[in-house]
């Protein structure tokens, strides 16, 4: 049986336990979430199994969080043309993205902070915007990460797993916390649906525009204004799944106007929002 939806798991976060086991209401993906130890939570947001029993479509929201994937069962397919190989780094994505998952595929995910990722990694996660690469070619430890893999199929429970991943992070970890500067514009951002302006943010982290937007881009990956763009449709994504209407949706997610709202979902959705919303919304 095939099923296709919009998810992007957040509905399975939890803040007050350290892990969780959910079914989707469509009783074909199981999601196990844990949250990452103290050493790790500048840099993850959290760790996620996710299972799929049987073949299963699904569309996933634009995203500031980079993403480190660990297929450990069966594999999955991007846009219908690109087989996710078996440990992958995905970069913030400023579009939606299909997912084909195989027949028991079963994934270990570790979700970074907006500026986590760049923590593990030596590029710049500007390299990595919009795509998805294979992890061993980026990090050039092949047999390490074949035998991280290896342990991840074989581990005895998910717990298990996520300590697999989280004692292979700690080892990669390059700095003992994150950027100050650029992890403060993150949390500006993040405050509230108003309209950002990027000049009133640089005044704020006492940075020249250019100086804040080129650093930005090296951590974060995108420019503080596609990341301010990605938070809103993803704002308005929740409002319409608590049960607004357009036109309030629309506002309180902080866009300008209407016309403005319906072009940055056409650019990330490819459909106006009207369209987008027919079907069950992610959350």
């Amino acid at each position: 049986m095939n099923h296709s939806r919009s998810v992007d798991y957040d509905r399975f976060a939890t803040a007050s336990n350290s892990q969780r086991r959910r079914i989707d209401a469509s009783r074909t993906t199981h999601v196990f979430q844990q949250i990452p130890s103290p050493a790790l939570r500048p840099f993850v947001e959290r760790f996620l199994v996710v299972e799929f029993p049987s073949h299963h479509d699904d569309a996933h929201l634009p995203d500031v969080r980079p993403v480190a994937a660990f297929s450990f069962r069966g594999r999955c397919r991007i846009n219908g043309n690109l087989w996710v190989p078996p440990v992958a780094f995905t970069g913030p994505r400023g579009t939606l993205r299909a997912h084909e998952h195989s027949d028991g595929h079963a994934v270990l995910l570790a979700t970074f902070t907006p500026v986590g990722g760049s923590a593990f990694l030596r590029p710049p996660l500007e390299e990595f915007r919009e795509s998805t690469v294979d992890l061993t070619e980026v990090l050039g430890r092949s047999e390490e990460l074949a035998q991280l893999c290896d342990e991840v199929a074989d581990a005895a429970s998910h717990i298990s797993r996520v300590k697999l991943l989280e004692k292979f992070l700690l080892s990669r970890v390059r700095v003992l916390s994150p950027d100050p500067l650029v992890s403060a514009a993150v949390d500006w951002l993040r405050r509230g649906p108003q309209a950002k302006r990027i000049g009133e943010l640089a005044r704020y982290v006492g940075l020249s525009q250019s100086a804040l937007e080129r650093r930005f881009r090296r951590i974060v990956g995108v420019s503080p204004k596609r990341f301010a763009s990605i938070l809103r449709l993803r704002r308005a994504v929740r409002l319409r799944a608590c049960g607004a209407d357009l036109t309030a949706v629309a506002h309180a997610a902080g866009y300008f106007d209407q016309s403005h709202f319906i072009h940055d979902f056409r650019r990330a959705t490819g459909r106006a929002p009207e369209a987008f919303f027919r079907q069950p919304p992610a959350e």
